[in-house]
C-alpha cells in the first residue's frame, strides 16, 4: 500500500461510496514505491464522465489521445517565512480516467510489469504480474511477449528505454533481444511519440545509461535517422561516449541535454538530425544554434563583439549558448576561461548598466525621422541597428546628439556603416 495526497484520497473515498470502483494507478503508483514525491496522480474508476462532473463538481473536462478525463488541481502557493525566500508550489494534479473495462484490464494493457500497479486503501494493492518485485531488481520486464508488444505497439520499445533511464533499470533480455530485431518498425512511426519519449529520456536521472542503450539496441537511428546513425565518424563516436558517461552530471534542462547530444555530430548531420525530429520552433532555435553558436561565442574576445552578439541574437539565445557551453565544459572537460571571460563581461555589463539593444540607446527611430535623417521607418529602424555600434564601443556616447551624427553618418556612407565595428589604426 502507497501514501495518498490526502486531496487525491478525498476524490477516491468520494468514488468509492458512490459505489464506482476506483484504483489510483500506473506511473503514480510505481513512483510513490519508489519513495518518490508524487505530483500528478491518475485514478481509473468504473464511473462514466457524466458521474464524475456530478461527484467531483470542481474538476475540468479535459481530453488526451486516450480519451476524456476530469482533470482536479490541488495544487498551491507557499509563501515562506524568510522574504528573502522565494515561494513555492505545493499540492498536486489529479487526472480521473473513465474505465471501460475492469481494472485488471486496463493492467494488463500496460506493457511493463513496473507500470502494471493499483491501489485503493480499502480495496488493497494490485501486482498482477510482479511489477514491485522487478522494481526491487531494477529489471524492466515486459508483460507476455515483446515481440509481439513491440509489432503491435513500436513505441513501447522507446518506453522500455526511456523506463530503464528514469529508474536506472536494465532491460530483461528477451526485451532488449526483441528492440534489436524489431527497432525498423519505428523508423516510419509518428515523430512526435517518438520525440516526447527521447525529450522524457534526456531528463532522466540516468539519461547516460539510455542513451547508450539506444545506441547499443540500434534505436539511435530512429532518433538521428538512420543514414546519420550509420554514417557517424570516430570523431562524433567518441563525443557520443563521452556524453553517455558525463550528461548525468549536468542540470537535466530537456533543451541543453538535447543540445549536448546533437552537438556530438558535425553540423551538417546535427543539423539534419535536429530537423527530422520535427520540434517546436523555439526548441529547433536553440538546437540549432547548438550546432552553429557554440563555436562562434568562443571568439567574442573583446566587449563590442560581445555586445553585437548579444544585440543581434538576443539575450535568451545567447544565454542558451552560454549555458550549453558550461554544459559542455562539465561534459568533456573542456577549460573554463572562455566561460569566465563572457561571465566577466556581463556582470560588467549588468553592473554598469551599459546600453545593448536599440531599446536601451536614448533615441528611437521617430526622433531619426523628426531629424530629417529619412522619412522611412523601415530606413529608420534600420539606422537604429548601426548606430547601436556606437554605444558598444563607448557606452557614454549613448547621447542625442551623437547617435544622431552617427545616423547621418551611416545613411549617406554605406562603407562607414559596414566597418562601423572596425577600430581603425592611426
Amino acid at each position: 500500500m502507497i501514501k495518498f495526497d490526502k486531496d487525491v484520497s478525498a476524490a477516491l473515498r468520494i468514488l468509492d461510496k458512490a459505489g464506482f470502483e476506483t484504483y489510483a494507478a500506473g506511473d503514480c503508483v510505481r513512483d510513490a514505491i519508489r519513495g518518490e514525491i508524487v505530483w500528478d496522480w491518475d485514478l481509473y474508476t468504473r464511473a462514466k464522465m457524466e458521474d464524475l462532473v456530478k461527484l467531483l463538481p470542481d474538476g475540468v473536462c479535459a481530453k488526451d489521445k486516450n480519451g476524456e478525463f476530469l482533470r482536479m488541481d490541488f495544487t498551491y502557493e507557499v509563501k515562506p517565512k524568510d522574504e528573502s525566500e522565494e515561494s513555492f508550489i505545493e499540492g498536486s494534479v489529479l487526472d480521473v480516467h473513465p474505465l471501460e473495462g475492469s481494472i485488471e484490464d486496463f493492467l494488463a494493457g500496460r506493457a511493463f510489469t513496473v507500470n502494471a500497479l493499483a491501489d485503493n486503501p480499502e480495496r488493497g494493492f494490485l501486482d498482477p504480474y510482479g511489477g514491485r518485485e522487478d522494481l526491487k531488481k531494477h529489471l524492466i520486464r515486459a508483460i507476455g511477449d515483446p515481440v509481439k508488444l513491440f509489432q503491435e505497439k513500436p513505441i513501447c520499445m522507446m518506453e522500455a528505454v526511456r523506463l530503464a533511464a528514469e529508474m536506472d533499470c536494465d532491460l530483461q533480455q528477451n526485451i532488449y533481444d526483441a528492440i534489436v530485431s524489431n527497432w525498423r518498425l519505428l523508423l516510419d512511426y509518428n515523430i512526435a511519440e517518438i520525440r516526447d519519449e527521447l525529450e522524457l529520456l534526456v531528463v532522466s536521472e540516468h539519461a547516460g545509461k539510455g542513451l547508450s542503450m539506444l545506441a547499443e539496441s540500434g534505436l539511435m537511428a530512429v532518433v538521428l535517422g538512420e543514414e546519420i546513425a550509420s554514417k557517424m565518424s570516430m570523431s562524433d563516436m567518441n563525443a557520443f561516449k563521452i556524453l553517455c558517461k558525463g550528461i548525468d552530471k549536468t542540470k537535466p534542462v530537456r533543451t541543453r541535454r538535447l543540445g549536448l547530444l546533437y552537438a556530438t555530430l558535425s553540423e551538417k548531420k546535427g543539423l539534419a538530425a535536429i530537423k527530422r525530429m520535427q520540434f517546436d520552433p523555439k526548441t529547433k532555435m536553440h538546437l540549432d544554434d547548438a550546432m552553429t553558436e557554440v563555436i562562434k561565442i568562443n571568439f567574442l574576445n573583446d566587449e563590442p563583439s560581445f555586445k553585437r552578439y548579444l544585440c543581434e541574437h538576443g539575450l535568451e539565445r545567447y544565454e542558451y549558448v552560454h549555458n550549453l557551453s558550461k554544459a559542455q565544459r562539465i561534459v568533456f572537460d573542456h577549460p573554463s576561461l572562455k566561460i569566465e571571460s563572457r561571465n566577466y563581461k556581463m556582470k560588467t555589463i549588468m553592473a554598469q548598466n551599459e546600453p545593448v539593444f536599440v531599446e536601451d540607446l536614448v533615441i528611437d527611430a521617430n526622433d531619426i525621422i523628426a531629424a530629417g535623417i529619412t522619412d522611412s521607418p523601415e530606413k529608420a529602424e534600420e539606422l537604429l541597428k548601426l548606430v547601436v555600434a556606437v554605444v558598444h564601443r563607448e557606452p557614454a556616447k549613448n547621447e542625442r546628439e551623437v547617435l544622431l551624427k552617427a545616423a547621418r553618418k551611416y545613411a549617406r556612407n554605406k562603407f562607414a556603416a559596414k566597418t562601423r565595428y572596425i577600430k581603425w589604426a592611426r
